[in-house]
């Protein structure tokens, strides 16, 4: 490969099977990756509740199961909840629905457009009637937002919310808060809200040369009112989306192909 990304360091925020694979795909791009979780998933405060709704999930007592995050599959595979086959499964995009087909389960909807909840929510409603639907199931993050469960209830929907899981900053590695610091890190993935938030808080502004590179807008717009740039927003929202356009924009590694103004303070 000889890309933009030849060359350049990446830091990945998140580790495990997620951060393995988008670590491969850098390094067959010719890119360094950097492996430095700054999030990671942590049980509910109310873990009776979360395994009440899992196990009505696997009694078949929802007619539809909304996933926000491929976190929250991850949650539903690690619990060994087997989703029967007469619950229809929305994801709130296509990373998600990757994930989900990855568990051996399928997607029934993914809404046009951005991933976003607003637009989920939106899309779905718009086909369908309370009447006909059945029950909901969301299941989702401590820290995500209730806009899907609050439009599906306005629109007289049946529906119930699980927190699966805790959404908890991980500290950085010394050496590696230190290069984001002396701009020695070439490319920063932001991939949620959350990743936004602990880098601002372990880091701070970032150096010019630091180019900040974002999943999608919802992100990129959560990540400008935190006070960074965002050089580069994914198109379709994914991560291996917005690698191929890092890849093919510019220099990743001198920060050609997109803004090079400081980060500032919001």
């Amino acid at each position: 490969m000889t890309g933009a990304l030849r060359g350049a360091r990446v830091l990945i925020p998140r580790d495990g099977s997620w951060g393995a694979r988008v670590a491969a795909e850098v390094d067959r791009r010719g890119g360094v990756p950097v492996v430095a979780p700054l999030i990671a998933s942590a049980p509910p405060r109310d873990e009776a509740s979360r395994d009440r709704a899992f196990a009505a999930l696997a009694a078949g007592e929802y007619s539809w199961l909304f996933v926000t995050s491929a976190a929250s599959v991850e949650q539903l595979t690690a619990r060994g909840v087997r989703i029967p086959a007469t619950t229809r499964i929305a994801a709130v995009g296509p990373a998600t629905a990757r994930a989900v087909a990855a568990s051996g389960a399928e997607v029934s909807f993914v809404p046009l457009g951005e991933s976003s909840a607003a637009a989920m929510a939106a899309q779905w409603c718009a086909g369908r009637t309370p009447d006909t639907a059945g029950r909901s199931l969301i299941v989702r993050s401590d820290l995500a937002t209730a806009v899907i469960s609050d439009e599906l209830t306005l629109r007289g929907f049946a529906v119930d919310v699980c927190i699966a899981y805790r959404t908890v900053g991980v500290d950085l590695p010394r050496e590696v808060a230190s290069s984001l610091a002396r701009g020695t890190i070439d490319v920063v993935l932001l991939t949620s809200l959350s990743v936004a938030r602990e880098l601002r808080r372990q880091v701070g502004p970032l150096p010019a040369q630091v180019r900040v590179a974002s999943i999608g807008p919802g992100t990129t717009r959560d990540a400008e009112r935190l006070g960074f740039t965002v050089a580069h927003t994914a198109r379709t929202q994914s991560v291996d989306a917005l690698l191929a356009e890092l890849d093919d924009a510019g220099d990743a590694s001198t920060g050609s192909t997109g803004s090079s103004e400081q980060q500032g303070t919001p």
